[in-house]
C-alpha cells in the first residue's frame, strides 16, 4: 500500500492541472493574503450570472458556471486549516447569495412594508443560513485532505463532486428545503442538458462539480479537454433522444395574466377590480380554447364566499362552451376545518389540489406567537394555510391527468415523481408579484424548465404578473408573456405519454452515492497536515 501511495504521489508531481498552467504569482493571488478571502467572495458572486436572466439573453453566460467552481475549488485544497477552509466556504457562500437571493429584500422591504434595516437583517441572516451549507462542504474537503490513501487527484475527480451534490441535497430538504440556484440548472442551455432526463439536476450539479474539478485535478490537460469534450458530446446525443410521444391532440390554452398589483392586491376595494380583469382578458377566449388559466390565488378571496354568485357563473360559462377554467384559490375545507393555498378546475371532472410545500413566512409562520407583528411582513394575508397531503391524485383536465404544483412546489423535483408516468402535462400556477423586477421570476421561470426536461412532459406556467409560460418536454419556451403588463398568452400544449429514466429511479442512485462515498472515507486511514 505504501508503494501504491508513493506511485500515486510521484504521479501527480509529475503532472499538472490546467489551473497550474497559470502565472505562479496569479496562483499566489489567489490562495494566499487578504486577495484570496476577496477572490473568494468574487467566485461566488459571479456564480449567480450564469443562470437566468442573463443565460437566456446568451448561452455563453451558462458556462460561466464552471471556471468560479474550479477557482473556489483549487482554494479549497490549499487552505492550511479546517476554520480557513470553513470561513473561505462560509464567505464564498455569502458572495453566491447576496447576489442570487437579492430579490427576497424587494420581498420583505418593497411589498412587506418592512424598514430597509429589518429586510436587510432578515435577509442577511437568510443568507448566512444558506452560506452555512458551503462552509460545511469546504471544512468537510479539509477533513478528507487529512485521509493519508486520498491523492489529490482522487479528492478532487471523486470527493470533491459528490460532497459538492451532498451539500446542495441537504439543502434541498433540510429545515424544508430551499433547492434555490443549484448549479446543475445553467446547464440547461447547454449540450450537458441532454443528461437531465437520466440523472436530473442533482445529477447535472455533479456534472458541473466534476467539470470544473476537471480544471484543478493533477492529470495531464490533455486529459482533462479531452475528458470535458466527451462530456459535452455525450450530453449532445443524449438530447437527440426522445423520451415521450403524443398523446392526443394538442390542447389550445390561453393564460390569463391579470397584473394586479401586489400592493392593493389584498384591499377590498380592489376585489371586484380584479374579478372584473380576470373577467374580461378571459371573455373572449371561451369559445376558441380548450383551457383557460388563471394564476396562485387570482381571486383573492376564499372560494365559499364566491361560490354561489362569482364560480357558479364560471362553471355554467365552462360547461356551455366545453372549456376548462383552472385557477389557483384559497379555500376552507368543511371536512377539515382548516384553509388551504388550492387549485382547481372548472367545468368538467372538478378536482382540487392543496398545497403541500408551504412557503415559510408567506403561507406559514413559524413561532407565530413570537414574531408576527415584528414587521408587517410576517402579517401578510393568508398567511395561516394548512398543508395538504402529500399523496393526492392528478386532476382530471380535458379528460388528461395533470402533475399541478403551486408557487415554488415545481422547485422540489422529488415531490412531483409520483404520478408524472400516469400523466400527461404538468401545470405550476404562482405569484411573482413579491418580487419585483428582479432575478426570482427568470430563475424560477429557469427551473420550471428543468422539471419539464427531467420528465420530458410539457408544461403550463400561469403567474400573475409574469413570466407566464409554455414549455415544450426538452425544456424549450414555446410562448411566453411580458412582465408587468396585463395580457392573454395563447399557444399549444400537447399531452404526452412515457416516462424516463430520471422518473424511473429518482434521486436514488445520488443518494447510493453518498452513502458509497461515506463508506469509502470510513475505511481511509487519516494523516496530520502541516
Amino acid at each position: 500500500m505504501s508503494q501504491f501511495n508513493a506511485n500515486k504521489t510521484a504521479h501527480e508531481a509529475i503532472n499538472k492541472s490546467l489551473l497550474e498552467l497559470l502565472p505562479e504569482s496569479l496562483r499566489k493571488w489567489l490562495i494566499k493574503g487578504i486577495s484570496a478571502w476577496f477572490f473568494v467572495f468574487l467566485f461566488g458572486a459571479l456564480v449567480p450570472i450564469a443562470f437566468a436572466p442573463f443565460n437566456t439573453q446568451s448561452s455563453l453566460f451558462s458556462y460561466l458556471i464552471f471556471f468560479p467552481l474550479a477557482l473556489f475549488l483549487y482554494q479549497l485544497l490549499h487552505t492550511r486549516t479546517a476554520k480557513e477552509a470553513f470561513y473561505k466556504g462560509a464567505v464564498y457562500g455569502i458572495g453566491l447569495f447576496s447576489v442570487g437571493v437579492s430579490w427576497l429584500y424587494v420581498a420583505i422591504h418593497d411589498f412587506g412594508a418592512a424598514h430597509w434595516s429589518l429586510a436587510g437583517f432578515f435577509t442577511g441572516g437568510f443568507i448566512l443560513l444558506l452560506s452555512s451549507f458551503y462552509a460545511f462542504f469546504a471544512w468537510s474537503v479539509f477533513k478528507i485532505r487529512q485521509k493519508k490513501s486520498i491523492s489529490q487527484t482522487y479528492l478532487s475527480l471523486f470527493y470533491l463532486p459528490v460532497l459538492w451534490v451532498f451539500f446542495e441535497w441537504l439543502r434541498s430538504w433540510l429545515l424544508t428545503g430551499f433547492p434555490w440556484i443549484l448549479s446543475g440548472y445553467p446547464l440547461i442551455e447547454t449540450p450537458l442538458a441532454g443528461f437531465a432526463p437520466i440523472m436530473g439536476i442533482y445529477g447535472l450539479s455533479l456534472l458541473v462539480a466534476f467539470s470544473a474539478a476537471l480544471l484543478i485535478a493533477r492529470i495531464k490537460p490533455a486529459i482533462s479537454l479531452i475528458s470535458i469534450g466527451l462530456l459535452f458530446s455525450s450530453g449532445w446525443l443524449l438530447g437527440q433522444i426522445q423520451w415521450s410521444e403524443p398523446q392526443g391532440k394538442p390542447l389550445s390554452v390561453a393564460l390569463i395574466q391579470g397584473n394586479v398589483n401586489q400592493t392593493v392586491k389584498w384591499d377590498r376595494w380592489q376585489l371586484e377590480k380584479t374579478k372584473q380583469i380576470y373577467i374580461s382578458l378571459s371573455q373572449d377566449q371561451w369559445q376558441s380554447n380548450d383551457l383557460i388559466v388563471w394564476p396562485e390565488n387570482a381571486i383573492p378571496v376564499f372560494y365559499h364566499t364566491l361560490e354561489s354568485g362569482f364560480y357558479h357563473n364560471l362553471t355554467l360559462q365552462a360547461e356551455k362552451t366545453q372549456t376548462e377554467l383552472i385557477t389557483g384559490l384559497p379555500v376552507f375545507d368543511d371536512k377539515t376545518q382548516q384553509y388551504y393555498n388550492s387549485m382547481t378546475n372548472f367545468g368538467a371532472q372538478q378536482g382540487y389540489y392543496y398545497k403541500t410545500h408551504l412557503v415559510p413566512f408567506g403561507e406559514y409562520v413559524p413561532l407565530a406567537s413570537l414574531i408576527r407583528g415584528i414587521i408587517q411582513f410576517f402579517n401578510m394575508p393568508m398567511s395561516a394555510f394548512s398543508a395538504g397531503e402529500a399523496d393526492q391524485p392528478p386532476l382530471i383536465i380535458k379528460g388528461h391527468k395533470a402533475v399541478v404544483t403551486l408557487c415554488y412546489e415545481d422547485v422540489f423535483p422529488q415531490d412531483m415523481m409520483t404520478h408524472i408516468p400516469q400523466s400527461q402535462f404538468m401545470i405550476n400556477l404562482s405569484n411573482n408579484g413579491w418580487y419585483g423586477d428582479s432575478f426570482a421570476p427568470h430563475q424560477h421561470l429557469e427551473m420550471a424548465r428543468m422539471r419539464a426536461l427531467e420528465t420530458s412532459r410539457e408544461l403550463i406556467r400561469s403567474t400573475t404578473s409574469g413570466i407566464s409560460a409554455i414549455i415544450d418536454s426538452k425544456g424549450k419556451v414555446l410562448v411566453k408573456g411580458p412582465q408587468f403588463k396585463r395580457a392573454v398568452i395563447n399557444g399549444k400544449l400537447q399531452p404526452r405519454t412515457g416516462t424516463t429514466p430520471y422518473v424511473f429511479w429518482g434521486n436514488y442512485p445520488i443518494v447510493l452515492l453518498f452513502i458509497v462515498t461515506l463508506l469509502l472515507l470510513k475505511r481511509a486511514p487519516s494523516k496530520i497536515l502541516n
